[in-house]
């Protein structure tokens, strides 16, 4: 006679409830973590979106039927925990003292240029949760989007189950991603600029208008044209990251672009030739164009050395309606460029910066690198200028409103998440937009 053991599916029952448990409890301590007045107040807004997402998806599996329940709870909460540690993960090597310091400093750089588009922007979906900055093994700095599959940059390259394959793409929060090799060379930290402007062009939905901007203002022959449709992605970041932290941007860009070589120029192609993105940078620099300052151009001159200007003022010289009626150097130019060198001719001298903006400080030092490697190093002006920008922190979470939307797409997208870990049979999006690479 085979034995049966009664007690089985409750035992089955009762570990369904302390694993959901367990991670109900650890996703409420976050939220506490990130309460207002706690070294973690600034990521309040990401990490609550995030733990919405999650626990939206807990209270679905929670009212499944008991024995589908016992049966699919294991294998869902294990996903849940993978995707939570992806950003749990990041957060926690923020209290990691030497990390949590350049990680500010590269958070800070992404919020002085986010925040104003952010409370300007007439985004349908209002203000929206900044860019995560975190390190990692990719070899160049690359952009996120929100929304998107980020499935390859989860541990072993994608979910631990077969049902949480492509559930990564549920989750709210746009990241940045710096090489771990940039360590904390200053120079190195202007990508985020970069990359903080395709969050730019992809939250607040500007991608039409600049593309219609390109193709009524810049005048570019119609075969170009195609082309510059394919890079405007790309010279937008490129443009945004100029605007912010003037000649400093080019000179990182320039000796990135020296480094690597020219990318091979196919088709499908978004990146500009070496030579285009430095004149479309020439062309965005704010104040004086002081040529003496300014890194070479590479190759040769071309005739289509006159496009990128005109590419430039089509973008930037047009208020947009996206932007409140605005225009983006009105918004995140950087403040007196013209003062940058002797700033940093100050930081050789061992003297402080007069700036208060995080980009302008940046921009100083990496001016001082240029300048003179060994006295950037020897008189530790990335250090001191690390601790400048610490210094400017204030107290206070990053205020993003509108927590009744929040709430609700959140809401959506845990029960999209839920859906996509349930159903065994779901068809990955070939659509789905990938993670934007950047030299």
């Amino acid at each position: 006679m085979k034995h049966v053991d009664d007690g089985h599916t409750r035992r089955r029952e009762y570990q369904a409830r302390h694993i959901i448990g367990d991670l109900r409890a650890e996703l409420a301590s976050w939220t506490q973590r990130v309460s207002e007045g706690g070294p973690l107040e600034k990521h309040a807004s990401q990490v609550r979106s995030v733990v919405r997402v999650l626990v939206t998806a807990l209270d679905r599996l929670d009212a499944m039927p008991e024995g589908d329940r016992i049966d699919r709870c294991a294998d869902i909460v294990l996903d849940l925990h993978h995707l939570w540690d992806f950003f749990r993960s990041k957060i926690l090597l923020r209290q990691a003292p030497r990390y949590k310091e350049i990680l500010q400093v590269t958070d800070e750089l992404a919020w002085s240029l986010y925040e104003p588009v952010m409370r300007t922007a007439t985004s349908p979906q209002g203000p929206r949760e900044p860019p995560l900055t975190f390190p990692s093994r990719q070899p160049v700095p690359f952009a996120t989007p929100r929304g998107s599959n980020f499935e390859d940059l989860l541990a072993y390259g994608k979910q631990r189950t077969l049902d949480g394959r492509k559930a990564s793409k549920c989750l709210p929060v746009p990241l940045i991603s710096l090489p771990w090799s940039s360590g904390r060379h200053l120079p190195a930290l202007l990508a985020v600029a970069h990359e903080t402007g395709h969050h730019i062009e992809d939250d607040f939905d500007l991608t039409p208008s600049l593309l219609a901007q390109l193709r009524e203002h810049a005048g570019v022959p119609a075969e170009r044209l195609a082309l510059w449709e394919q890079w405007l992605g790309e010279a937008f970041a490129d443009i945004c990251a100029t605007l912010a932290c003037g000649p400093a941007y080019l000179w990182a860009l320039s000796d990135v672009l020296q480094a690597t070589g020219e990318i091979r120029m196919e088709a499908s192609s978004s990146y500009p030739p070496n030579r285009l993105r430095i004149l479309i940078c020439r062309a965005a620099l704010p104040g004086d164009r002081d040529a003496g300052s300014l890194p070479p151009i590479p190759g040769t001159p071309h005739p289509t050395d006159v496009e990128p200007e005109a590419v430039v003022n089509a973008v930037l010289s047009q208020a947009m309606q996206e932007l409140g009626g605005r225009t983006l150097p009105s918004l995140i130019g950087l403040h007196r460029p013209g003062g940058v060198p002797q700033e940093a001719e100050r930081l050789t001298k061992s003297l402080r910066t007069t700036r208060r903006d995080v980009p302008g400080i940046i921009a100083a030092a990496t001016l001082a690198f240029v300048n003179d490697p060994s006295v950037y190093g020897a008189a530790e002006i990335g250090e001191r200028c690390i601790n400048e920008i610490l210094d400017l922190r204030v107290d206070g979470k990053r205020d993003i409103a509108d927590v009744e939307h929040k709430e609700r797409r959140d809401f959506l997208a845990g029960n999209q998440l839920f859906d996509l870990l349930l159903d065994r049979t779901f068809v990955v999006d070939a659509d789905l937009p990938a993670q934007r690479l950047s030299n």
